[in-house]
C-alpha cells in the first residue's frame, strides 16, 4: 500500500547511527518527505565558523559548513525487476534542485536537474549502468551528500551516481592552490548562492517492491541494521562509502575514510570509539571519543552529553561502562 509521510525533523528511532540528528524509522513506505528543522545556512549548523565584520563593523558569518548527508535505507520486499528508487531535493516552492532514479530493470541509473534558462523545468543530467542488480529480499541505500550549494552526489549501494570531475582554484593561507572537486550541479542560481542552500526537503518514491525502511540525517555516519551485529561487516560498508582511495571512491564519497569503527575482534566494537564523525556543535579539526555498545556499535547510554567528549579532551576509558567482561570471555 503507498503511503505518504510527511515529517517535519521531530521524530526518531532507535536505528543504526551515532549522532545523527534525525534517525528515523519507517514502515515500508514507498512516497516519504523529509523536511528540514533547520535551513542549511542556519547559524546551527555554522557554530564556529568564525564571524567577519562586514561594512558596518557588524559581526556576520561570510561562510557556511554546508556539509550534510541523507542515507535512505531500504529494501526489495519481492520481484525487483519492474522496481525504481527515486530521490530529490528541492527547494520551498518544490523547484528542483538535484534528483536521481535507479530503475532496476533496465539495470540504470538517472539523474535530474533544473533546465538553466528554463527553471521550473527539469532536464536529465547524467546516467548510467548500475553496478550490481537489485534482488528480491536485498536492502539497499541511498546517499546524497551535500557539500556546497552545487556540488553534492548521490550514491546507491556505494556506486557513484555522478561522473566528471573539476579543478576549482582557492586561496589558502593567502596562497592561491587547486583542488579537484566533483562537477557542479546545473541550477539557474548563480554560485555561490541558491541551489542546496536554499534545500527544504528531500522526497524520496519508490515502485514495484522497493520500499523505504529508514532514513537518517545530520552530520554522521549510519550503517544497516541487518549488519550491526558485525563490526567488520559494518567497516566494509561504511568504508565502500568513503573517500578511501582504494576501498571507497574519493571525490564521490560521502566521510572521510577515518571515520570507521574500531573492532575488538571480527564482530564485536571496542568499547571506547575514539574518531567518531564530528557533528554540527564540534569544535573545528576534531571528531568524538564516545563509549559504545560493543555487541552494536551504539552509545551505551543512547545520551551524547553522557557517552561522549571532544578527540580533543578525551580522558574516559569507558572500562565502568560500555566495558563488558562476560563479551571479552567468550571470544
Amino acid at each position: 500500500m503507498m503511503m505518504l509521510l510527511v515529517l517535519l525533523g521531530m521524530l526518531a528511532g532507535v536505528s543504526d547511527a551515532i549522532l545523527c540528528k534525525d534517525d528515523i524509522e519507517l514502515d515500508n513506505v514507498q512516497d516519504y518527505i523529509y523536511r528540514l528543522e533547520k535551513k542549511p545556512l542556519d547559524k546551527y549548523w555554522s557554530k564556529y565558523v568564525e564571524p567577519k565584520a562586514n561594512a558596518n563593523n557588524e559581526l556576520v558569518i561570510q561562510r557556511y559548513n554546508m556539509h550534510l548527508t541523507y542515507t535512505i535505507f531500504g529494501k526489495f520486499d519481492g520481484d525487483p525487476s519492474d522496481a525504481t528508487i527515486s530521490a530529490g531535493y528541492y527547494k520551498q516552492d518544490n523547484s528542483l534542485i538535484y534528483s536521481v532514479e535507479v530503475d532496476c530493470g533496465a539495470g540504470m541509473w538517472r539523474s535530474y536537474a533544473p533546465n538553466v534558462e528554463l527553471p521550473e523545468e527539469t532536464e536529465k543530467y547524467q546516467e548510467g549502468q548500475l553496478e550490481e542488480s537489485c534482488g528480491d529480499g536485498e536492502i539497499f541505500d541511498v546517499i546524497l551528500k551535500v557539500q556546497q550549494a552545487h556540488l553534492m552526489n548521490w550514491l546507491y549501494n556505494g556506486q557513484p551516481l555522478q561522473e566528471g570531475s573539476q579543478n576549482i582554484t582557492f586561496r589558502k593561507k593567502g596562497q592561491e592552490a587547486v583542488r579537484e572537486r566533483t562537477l557542479y550541479v546545473p541550477s539557474p542560481d548563480g554560485r555561490p548562492k541558491g541551489g542546496a542552500a536554499d534545500a527544504t526537503k528531500i522526497k524520496i518514491q519508490t515502485t514495484g517492491s522497493a520500499v523505504i525502511t529508514r532514513l537518517a540525517f545530520g552530520r554522521c555516519i549510519a550503517w544497516p541494521e541487518e549488519i550491526t551485529r558485525n563490526c567488520t561487516a559494518v567497516n566494509e560498508w561504511i568504508l565502500k562509502r568513503s573517500k578511501s582511495i582504494v576501498l571507497g571512491h574519493e571525490l564521490y564519497g560521502a566521510n572521510m575514510p577515518t571515520y570507521f569503527m574500531d573492532c575488538y575482534n571480527d564482530t564485536l566494537f571496542l568499547w571506547l570509539q575514539s574518531k567518531i564523525h564530528p557533528d554540527e556543535k564540534s569544535i573545528p579539526e576534531s571528531a568524538y571519543c564516545c563509549c559504545v555498545n560493543m555487541e552494536t556499535g551504539k552509545l551505551f547510554s543512547g545520551d551524547k552529553n553522557v557517552d561522549c567528549q571532544s578527540s580533543k579532551e578525551c580522558i574516559q576509558s569507558c572500562t565502568s561502562t560500555s566495558y563488558d567482561a562476560d563479551l571479552i570471555a567468550g571470544t
